[in-house]
C-alpha cells in the first residue's frame, strides 16, 4: 500500500520510531433516507431501541421500518442515519463526514422516483463509498427479476473503482408480521456485515449466512436466473435452513481482482488502518528511521491479520509484503517533494496474487 506523505525536516535520528497500527471498525453503515422533520443532518442511532428516540416514529414503520429493523435483528451494531428532507443526496452525504468510522453506505427508496433518479444516487453513493474506502449496499427494485437487476445495476453506468465498491442484493423480503410491507434487503445485509465482521473478521464473505426474523424472499431465483446473473447477490429460501444470502461479489464485472465483497472491504480496511496511522508521522523527518518504523508498524499489523486467517499464505512472506525506502518505493522526486511513499501487498483470500492498495497522507507540518 503506497503511503506518501510530506516531511520537510533535513536532520536525522539514530533509533527507528516505535509506531503502531491501530484496527479500526470495519462495518459501520450510514442509512440514507427521507426521515422528514424527526431530525435534520445525521444522527447516531446505538441500537433497535433507540430508533425512535434517535429518529422519530417514521424510522420504525413501513418500508424503512423494516429495513432497519432488519438490520439490528441481524447483528447490526450501532450505525447512522442521513436525512434527505429538504435537501440534496450530496448534502446527506456531506453531513456523514463528521463521523470517520462509517464503512457502509445504504441508499433507502433507491427506485423510489425512477430508474434515473436511481442511478442517479447510485452513482453519487458510490463515488463516495470509493473515495472513502468504504461498502455501498444496494438493491433492485421491488418487481425485478435476477435478469431485471443486473440490468438495471449496469444501467447505474459506474465506473471500475465505484462499481468495485458495491454490491447489490436481490429480491425484496417478506417479512413475518401480518399485513408488513415487502422491504429491500440491504438492512439484514448490512446486519450480516456487522455480524460476520465480528465473529470472523471482515475478510471472511458474508454469504451462505442465515437471515433471522422469520423473512422470506419475495420470489425464487432460478439457478439458471443465478448463472445468468453473477454479479447480482441472490438472497434465497432453502428448506430447513430459512432464508440465505448466497452471493458476494461486488458490481465491477472487468476487473477479477475486486470480484468480491470479501477482498475489496479488506483492501480498503488495511487503506483506511493505515492512514491513519499516518498522523503519527506528520512532523517526523523523511529518513531512514521514519521508514523502519512505518515498516516494522505495517508488518506487524498484517502478521496481526495473517494470524487470524485473514490472508492465505503457510508463511508471513507468503501472505503479505511490506515496502519502503529510496530506491525501493521512492525517487529522489518524491524525497524532494517531502512524500514518503510505503507499499504494501496482501495475499486475499480469494485471488492467488497480492492485492495492492495504495494510501496518501502529507505530514511535515510546522
Amino acid at each position: 500500500m503506497p503511503i506518501s506523505v510530506s516531511y520537510p525536516g533535513a536532520f536525522e535520528e539514530d533509533a527507528p520510531l516505535s509506531l503502531s497500527v491501530s484496527a479500526g471498525a470495519t462495518a459501520v453503515p450510514v442509512f440514507i433516507a427521507d426521515f422528514g422533520t424527526a431530525f435534520e443532518g445525521a444522527v447516531r442511532v446505538n441500537s433497535g431501541s433507540d430508533l425512535s428516540r434517535a429518529a422519530g416514529e417514521g424510522a420504525t414503520s413501513g418500508v424503512t421500518g423494516g429495513v432497519l429493523r432488519g438490520y439490528f435483528e441481524n447483528g447490526g451494531g450501532y450505525c447512522y442515519l442521513a436525512n434527505t428532507a429538504g435537501k440534496s443526496l450530496q448534502a446527506a452525504l456531506n453531513s456523514a463526514e463528521a463521523f470517520d468510522d462509517v464503512t457502509i453506505l445504504v441508499p433507502l427508496g433507491l427506485w423510489d422516483s425512477g430508474a434515473d433518479a436511481a442511478g442517479e444516487t447510485a452513482r453519487a453513493v458510490t463515488a463516495y463509498a470509493a473515495a472513502h474506502q468504504s461498502m455501498a449496499i444496494l438493491h433492485a427494485g421491488r418487481d425485478h427479476n435476477a435478469r431485471q437487476a443486473l440490468a438495471a445495476s449496469r444501467a447505474f453506468k459506474l465506473d471500475a473503482d465505484q462499481s468495485a465498491h458495491a454490491a447489490l442484493y436481490h429480491p425484496w423480503l417478506i417479512p413475518s408480521g401480518d399485513g408488513a410491507q415487502l422491504f429491500p434487503p440491504v438492512g439484514v445485509v448490512a446486519g450480516l456485515y456487522c455480524r460476520v465482521d465480528r465473529e470472523s473478521g471482515v475478510w471472511k464473505a458474508p454469504v451462505n449466512v442465515q437471515v433471522a426474523g422469520g423473512v422470506r424472499p419475495s420470489q425464487a431465483v432460478t439457478d439458471a436466473e443465478q448463472a445468468e446473473a453473477t454479479s447480482v447477490n441472490v438472497l434465497c429460501e432453502f428448506k430447513g435452513r430459512g432464508t440465505l444470502v448466497w452471493g458476494g461479489r461486488t458490481l465491477n464485472e472487468t476487473d477479477d481482482q475486486w470480484t468480491y465483497v470479501p477482498v475489496r472491504r479488506l483492501a480498503d480496511t488495511v487503506q483506511r488502518d493505515l492512514q491513519k496511522a499516518l498522523t503519527s508521522v506528520e512532523f517526523e523527518p523523511n529518513s531512514q528511521p521514519t521508514w523502519e518504523g512505518l515498516r516494522a508498524a505495517a508488518d506487524t499489523y498484517l502478521n496481526g491479520i495473517w494470524e487470524q486467517g485473514g490472508l492465505r499464505g503457510n508463511t508471513p512472506k507468503e501472505a503479505y509484503f511490506v515496502q519502503i525506502g529510496h530506491g525501493v518505493t521512492m525517487t529522489e522526486e518524491d524525497l524532494r517533494a517531502d512524500r514518503v511513499v510505503l507499499k504494501v501487498g496482501l495475499a486475499a483470500v480469494r485471488p492467488a496474487e497480492f492485492i495492492p492498495v495504495t494510501v496518501i497522507g502529507t505530514v511535515g507540518r510546522a
